[in-house]
Order: C-alpha cells, then structure tokens, then sequence
C-alpha cells in the first residue's frame, strides 16, 4: 500500500486507522531504516492546547511506557513532532485488539485464562513500577502472533505507596465503584476491571450494563452478581471473578493472591525475579568460576562506553547463555538513571568489579584518568547508589535530619562521608572523596543539601504528605518541525 505521509525515517498511510487510543488515532505504518512494521500514535497538538489533563496525558503515556519491558506490554519505540502533532512510535501488534476477537467468536475456558495469564504477567511490570492503568478493556489488550499485551497507558498513572487517588477516568463498564464514585482507591481498582474483562471474555457480555454510568453503579450496589448456566464455566473461575469483583477495595483480593490464584495452577504464572542482587551475584560467580577476562568480553564483542538494552544483552549471552533478555532488562532498569536510553560501561564494570580479580584487570587497561574519565567513574558510582537508594527504600531526607545537615548549610566531607557509607558501607574513602570533589566543582565550589536531593530526589521516599491529586498545567518544551521530542530519555522531567 502507498505511504502518503511521513515524520523522519517512519511512513503511513492516512487511510489504514488501526486503532483509536485515548488521546488519538493509530495508524499502521513502516520504519524505512529497518524496514519493520510500527503502529504510529498521532495527537494533534491543537486537540491538547488548553488541556492541561490531556497534556498530562500524553507526559503520562510516554513516561511510562518508556519505563516499561515486558513481552506483555506495548513498547514504545519513539517519540517525534512536527508543527501540528505529536507521533508516539509504538510496537506493531498485527492481529489487533481483544475487542476484535470478542466480536469474532465465544472464547473457550482455557483461552480466556490464557489471555488472563498474558494481562497479569504484563501487570508485574507495572505493580514493580508502581504504575495503575486505570483504563484495562478488551481495546486495550492488544494481540501479537498469539501473545497479549497491555497498551494505551494515556490514563496511567504512578503511585507512591500509601497513597490513594481519586480521580474519575476510564471506561465506565470497566471502572471500579470507587472511580465511579471519584472516592478514594488503590491499584485494586485494576483488579476489579480485570475481573469484569475476564467475565466477558468467558460469556461475551459483562456482569453488568447501562448506557448511563449512574444508573450502571446502581446495578453494581443493588444487583447480585450473576453466572449465566452456558456456557459451562468451571467453579475456580467464577471463583476468582468473584474475588475480583468484591464492591468494598478491602475484601477485594489483592495481588499477591491473584498471582497465586489456583486458576493458574496448570501454567503458573512466573514470578519475576526483583533481585537485582542475585542476578548481578550470579554473573560475578560465573565470571570468578570460569575465570573470565571481562575486558577482552567487551572487546569481543565490540561495545563501547555507553551500553544499549542490546549491549548489555549481548554482554549477559557472551558470559553465560542461561541469561535472558527479562535479566537484560532488570539489570538496565536498575542501572539507568532516570531511564535513560544507555547506561555507562564503567557503572556496568562497578557492579560487577567487586571481585577483586576483575577490579585488577581493569586497572591493568586503566592509564592515568582524565577528567572525562574521573567523570564516568564519578557517574558510575552515584549511579550504583541510585539503585541501592531504590532497592532499599532508602530517605535522603532522613539521612539529612540524622546527620544534622539544614537548609543552606554547606556539607563537609566528613558528613558527606557518612551519608555515602550510610547508602553503602563498601565503599572507599577515595571514591567518596572523588564525588565530592567533582559534585563540588559543579556546584560552584560548594556542596549543599539542595545538590544531593538534585542528584537523589527522584529515587528516594522523601517526606511527599501531599495528598492533593490535581492535575497541574503542563507545558510541553517542544518546539520545531519535524524535531525528536526533546531528549525522550528525559520525558519525567516534564512532569
């Protein structure tokens, strides 16, 4: 088919709509640099103008899906503009919706868990993140060559822990009473769409439905829940709808029991492996055993200092083939800072580099550091810090009222040495003594407490008691025909 429309390297065809997310159209279309299928996202900046929740948006979808890895959720590929619209690259996914197989035929028991299996295994990735959907529907389940994925995350959001929104999106039919009501909720409000989902999957029709959502809630307070005799469903899955669709959050069951339902018992569903720990200890074992030059693996195998999510696949193939791309993945997600798209070779090597033969291969290769390269190692270290910040749920602001450092008080090395053994103990004064320097000499010569939290703040569970879930205007800095979104690795700075 012609491709009458272009942004950069990717091509469509106005006439081939694919799919209608919340914020816009998508459209099939073709990445002339791989030749690859790709679903395009466009949204018209004039639809956005004004619309400070529909910028809010749009920052949301990009934001998350660029966090998110999972064979099980819709990749993001990448964002472009141009004067009139904004083009989320997304993966293509050929066979379409779910909606689209309701409409075609009754699914039987065990497609229908299937499908349940594929949402839920992709839903790891966002309880991991922190993420609720808050809009999951046959629409938004989309079809890969038999695998489902979770798509359209434009009414996504994160959630701090003991946090509760209360804001009303999402898809009446599928919504949670308590969004329907705009009270309070949790990421429980997504089990209760998964259970009405799961219901229609299994007889083609929700539990309940009306055209008007007032009238829709009534039913759901007023009216049983009721099972149809045909087709035939067996008692565990009625069971587990039940348990999702409980009206009061409290009795709904929650998400360590819905990941061990005995409606999986047949294919359970594999837990994700969170330990970053393990799996870097697993590496370093099999280095120390096998007695591997890391080096000359990375010279091999031709990677420079900054590592793409391929790079550092191909890095975990080289040292042992047992690793696999969901291992790529946890070890990237960990060591980027802020997600960036690459993550540098020495913070590869500081993890790694704990054992002591490898420390001493690298400082064999190492002639006398530069500034570039005192920097890496600098960035290397505060990322390694990051994730242990992250893993432990450490406060920065904590740390600052134990070590009595206030406001405007310029930090000494001596404090700025206990805060760093505080996050890690193994740690060397030279190191420490490196990052204070150079973190001194980017701030003018001076370290205040203002300087860590620009470094730590985003990682940290600092003292956020603010319970107002308003949206704020948001004011996208993109400007230009034709240009990348500014820096997508940075799109969390938006928001």
């Amino acid at each position: 088919m012609q491709q009458d429309k272009s942004i950069e390297q990717y091509f469509y065809n106005t006439s081939h709509i694919i799919g209608k997310g919340s914020f816009g159209c998508v459209y099939r279309g073709i990445n002339q640099s791989t030749q690859g299928e790709v679903a395009i996202k466009i949204i018209k900046k004039a639809n956005l103008a004004g619309q400070s929740y529909s910028q809010q948006a749009l920052v949301n979808e990009m934001t998350i899906l660029k966090k998110l890895h999972s064979k099980n959720i819709v990749r993001l590929l990448d964002v472009c503009e141009n004067q009139q619209n904004y083009y989320l690259i997304q993966e293509f996914c050929q066979q379409g919706d779910l909606r689209k197989i309701l409409k075609q035929k009754q699914l039987e028991e065990q497609e229908a868990i299937r499908i349940l299996h594929d949402i839920l295994s992709g839903y790891q990735i966002l309880l991991k993140n922190g993420i609720v959907h808050r809009d999951i529907k046959p629409e938004n389940i989309l079809n890969s060559n038999g695998v489902f994925k979770l798509g359209d995350f434009g009414m996504a959001t994160q959630l701090s822990k003991q946090r509760m929104l209360n804001s009303r999106v999402g898809t009446p039919l599928y919504m949670s009473p308590q969004v329907q009501q705009n009270s309070n909720y949790t990421n429980k409000c997504d089990i209760w769409s998964i259970g009405i989902l799961f219901y229609e999957c299994l007889y083609g029709a929700t539990p309940w439905y009306h055209e008007t959502s007032s009238q829709l809630l009534k039913d759901i307070q007023e009216q049983t829940l009721r099972f149809p005799k045909y087709p035939k469903v067996s008692d565990i899955s009625k069971s587990f709808i039940k348990k999702c669709l409980e009206i009061n959050e409290k009795e709904r069951i929650d998400w360590m029991d819905i990941f061990s339902h005995n409606i999986f018992r047949q294919n359970p569903i594999k837990k994700l492996d969170h330990n970053f720990q393990q799996i870097i200890m697993q590496i370093k074992n099999i280095i120390k055993m096998r007695k591997f030059n890391i080096n000359q693996i990375i010279q091999n195998i031709s990677i420079g200092n900054q590592l793409k999510f391929k790079d550092l696949e191909l890095l975990l193939i080289s040292i042992d083939k047992q690793f696999t791309a969901d291992d790529a993945h946890l070890i990237f997600d960990q060591l980027s800072h802020f997600n960036s798209d690459s993550i540098p070779l020495q913070c590869v090597l500081f993890w790694l580099g704990q054992n002591q033969a490898i420390q001493s291969q690298a400082k064999e290769l190492s002639p006398p550091r530069s500034k570039q390269q005192e920097q890496a190692k600098v960035d290397a270290i505060l990322n390694a810090l990051i994730v242990r910040i992250r893993l432990n749920s450490i406060s920065i602001i904590q740390l600052f009222n134990k070590y009595d450092i206030t406001q405007g008080q310029d930090i000494s090395l001596d404090k700025f040495e206990q805060i760093m053994f505080h996050i890690n103990s193994q740690l060397s004064k030279p190191d420490i003594s490196l990052c204070y320097r150079k973190i001194k000499e980017e701030n003018s010569g001076c370290l205040k407490k203002e300087a860590l939290l620009n470094i730590f703040y985003e990682e940290s569970e600092l003292d956020d008691t603010d319970d107002d879930f308003s949206v704020s205007p948001v004011q996208l800095p993109i400007q230009g025909p034709g240009q990348k979104l500014i820096s997508c690795n940075n799109i969390e700075m938006l928001t």
